[in-house]
């Protein structure tokens, strides 16, 4: 049986200064509408909620772009089989 589960994700481009080396990056994080939506429910605007997970990971955030958005479905049992791998010591794999 093949389950799945809708997914709308918004990735937001993201120019950061690493706070122990003085370093300025691109990168790039991906979020999805529930995380975005669970933040707005407190009070916290996207950039905000940005900004805190850069800093508790120590990056400085110097610079948010608009969000790119992306929508698709995602094979509940496929992920569960990355995760258990992962688990079992396989080799890390960037998704």
């Amino acid at each position: 049986m093949k389950t799945t589960m809708k997914i709308t994700l918004r990735a937001f481009p993201v120019k950061i200064q690493d706070t122990r080396t003085g370093k300025t990056t691109e990168d790039r994080i991906v979020l999805t509408k529930e995380q975005l939506h669970a933040a707005d429910l407190v009070g916290q605007s996207s950039k905000e909620l940005i900004t805190r997970l850069y800093n508790r990971e120590g990056y400085k955030v110097l610079e948010i772009g608009k969000a790119a958005k992306q929508s698709g479905e995602l094979n509940l049992e496929a992920a569960y089989l990355m995760c258990h791998f992962m688990e079992d010591g396989g080799a890390e794999a960037e998704l």
